[in-house]
């Protein structure tokens, strides 16, 4: 399914988008130089990766905060809202968001009155926007350094499809929600020109779009070692692995995973698992592939989602459903996640003072910390998970111990096969990545509703597989200004 839309109506695309927060080496020192063009600003290959710095920054602190790490937990079974820090999401969490008119807003991304995702559909396509600006524009300057310029151009790409990737899972059904895929998707912004129309693809499509960028990121990129605060040829491959999941392409997914988990092993509880997966340190220390930096300016701090969990503010608390799961086993490294105090489930599963490097007069320290957006754990599920679904229980069964038996040495080997297999790799799966952004696209996929044992409201207990009720609603403006179709059901 296509619809048109006339692009110069887009709300999410406008004009002057400014992205130029970065002109310092370090991501943690930033310049606020919003005043700045992005035209006029990038005249080489070392503005453009000013440039490319700002898109970092728009990525981390405002489509990546704190509410928009919550959404895919909350509108599932993971994560609630708390009341004593006003509410966020709570039309989301009950399943009664509604289309919005508003364009939302850049920071701190949702308001308490938010009823849909209008600011994440509205940044999300600014930040797809500003990377085309990069693919398209950098090799203008390539003859200055075309190793520099390869790599800008990979990096580039490869957001640009992790941020489509997000507002697929968020704006619309899963790919299996359709015989063919072919149900209504998203956009997929490959030009800068804003005078040119865009398409809403059907999922598929847009999965295919998402596909071809990692492949081209990856092949520009000739470096495999780098810093995990920024795209790197490892972080495309993993993330490439986690689209063929998602997709049911289960061969491509277990092959790239593999190939992901045997250059970044597991990291051990003597190595620091799990706090250090939430620490900046090199790539060769850590199982984390890419990671968001907590950096930010005095006018726009970052906000991720363990300032909002970690007892400071409580927006959100652990649900009963995944607290007796981490609890179940106590010698699990991963029943530190929560604790139960005054009266909820606490998540603590971010670290204090993870990012002493900080800025005080910034942010706050004691909630400061690098969130992982891909790591190797989430390779070995996607192996193993990949492989039940190919039928090789063998391989299915290594990669699924290997976590488990990380977090827990003494644990027995599980021995399931069939569906008793299935269900303990996403039972692992979701203990592993609890918290992280992922549980209510898992459900999606897997075509499975949402049930909770200790929901706020009663009407909020059930939402069966499939209902209108589980993605987000199309921006009202989107709808009525551009013809674009809205999402059934609103």
């Amino acid at each position: 399914m296509k619809t048109l839309i006339k692009y110069n109506k887009l709300i999410s695309l406008t004009v002057a988008f400014l992205l130029l927060f970065g002109c310092k080496k370090d991501f943690l020192e930033i310049d606020d130089n919003t005043s700045l063009y992005r035209q006029t600003y990038v005249k080489d290959l070392s503005t453009m990766q000013d440039f490319l710095r700002g898109i970092y920054f728009r990525y981390a602190v405002n489509f990546e905060l704190s509410t928009s790490q919550a959404y895919p937990e909350v509108v599932a079974d993971n994560m609630k809202p708390v009341a004593q820090f006003g509410c966020f999401l709570t039309t989301h969490y009950s399943w009664t968001q509604k289309a919005e008119l508003g364009d939302g807003v850049d920071y701190p991304g949702l308001s308490l009155e938010a009823t849909a995702m209008n600011s994440l559909w509205k940044v999300g396509y600014q930040i797809a926007n500003a990377c085309s600006f990069v693919i398209s524009e950098t090799d203008r300057y390539r003859s200055e350094n075309p190793h520099l310029a390869d790599d800008i151009k990979g990096q580039a790409y490869a957001i640009r499809a992790l941020t489509h990737f997000k507002l697929v899972n968020v704006f619309a059904q899963p790919i299996s929600f359709s015989a063919e895929g072919n149900h209504p998707g998203i956009p997929y912004i490959t030009s800068h020109d804003i005078s040119k129309p865009v398409i809403r693809l059907g999922v598929s499509d847009v999965y295919q779009n998402i596909i071809q960028d990692y492949q081209r990121s990856i092949m520009l990129f000739t470096n495999p070692n780098t810093d995990p605060k920024v795209m790197n040829v490892y972080a495309a491959k993993a993330l490439l692995a986690r689209t063929y999941l998602f997709k049911g392409d289960f061969t491509n997914a277990l092959n790239l995973a593999a190939e992901v988990a045997s250059n970044y092993p597991l990291m051990t509880i003597a190595q620091g698992y799990p706090d250090k997966i939430f620490h900046s340190v090199k790539s060769s220390e850590t199982e984390t592939l890419y990671q968001l930096a907590p950096y930010g300016t005095v006018n726009i701090p970052f906000s991720f989602l363990g300032f909002m969990v970690n007892g400071f503010s409580m927006g959100f608390s652990a649900t009963k459903d995944i607290a007796n799961i981490l609890i179940e086993n106590p010698a699990d490294v991963r029943a530190k996640w929560v604790k139960y105090d005054q009266g909820d489930w606490q998540i603590v599963k971010f670290p204090q003072d993870a990012a002493p490097e900080i800025n005080p007069a910034v942010n706050d320290p004691k909630s400061a910390y690098y969130p992982p957006v891909i790591r190797s754990s989430e390779m070995y599920l996607t192996v193993s998970e990949a492989a039940a679904k190919l039928g090789d229980r063998s391989t299915a069964l290594k990669y699924l111990n290997a976590i488990r038996k990380r977090a827990n040495p003494d644990v027995m080997d599980i021995e399931a096969s069939g569906k008793a297999l299935l269900d303990s790799i996403y039972k692992e799966r979701r203990k592993e990545l609890a918290f992280e952004g992922l549980r209510m696209f898992d459900l999606q996929r897997n075509q499975q509703g949402v049930f909770r044992e200790d929901a706020i409201f009663q009407y909020a207990k059930a939402l069966p597989f499939p209902s209108n009720m589980a993605i987000a609603p199309i921006p009202l403006k989107d709808v009525q200004l551009s013809s674009m179709s809205q999402n059934d059901g609103y």
